[in-house]
């Protein structure tokens, strides 16, 4: 969650700043380029939020049969690397969009989204590189026979 609070904040001040900055008589917001990265960011901050309620909701329940693929998938295990990665790319990808919102600005040390672009880089190796987890769900995956329906 604490990574999900870090994207947001980096989403809010690129919408923002969207809102108030203008290029060719608007709002940069309003341009394609611009606003897709805006709806990019709001899709992952969304889809992450939703994995975690996820995986909590199956850490909490507590039954080791809990996984979408049966006894293979012990006590939330699964849905917590997949979470794990999922959130971590998606907040790497809503900071990265947020700071090219922002343009040059947005490399200076005058912003909070340039900070914050150097603290969530770390955010894919903590817990695990997710390219470890994938080796661990891509394990589970074929020892139980398939893949979620």
């Amino acid at each position: 969650m604490r990574w999900l609070g870090a994207a947001r904040r980096a989403h809010d001040i690129a919408t923002d700043y969207a809102r108030r900055r203008t290029a060719f008589g608007k709002p940069i917001g309003e341009h394609e380029g611009v606003g897709f990265m805006l709806a990019d960011n709001e899709m992952d901050i969304h889809q992450s939020r939703l994995v975690i309620w996820h995986a909590a909701w199956v850490l909490d329940r507590g039954d080791p049969r809990n996984g979408p693929q049966g006894p293979a998938v012990r006590g939330g295990t699964h849905e917590s690397s997949m979470a794990k990665v999922i959130c971590s790319e998606a907040i790497w990808r809503v900071v990265d969009r947020s700071m090219q919102i922002f343009g040059g600005l947005g490399i200076t040390d005058d912003t909070i989204v340039a900070r914050l672009f150097r603290e969530v880089r770390p955010f894919r190796i903590y817990d695990g590189p997710s390219e470890v987890h994938r080796w661990s769900i891509a394990r589970r995956v074929l020892r139980a026979g398939g893949t979620t329906p």
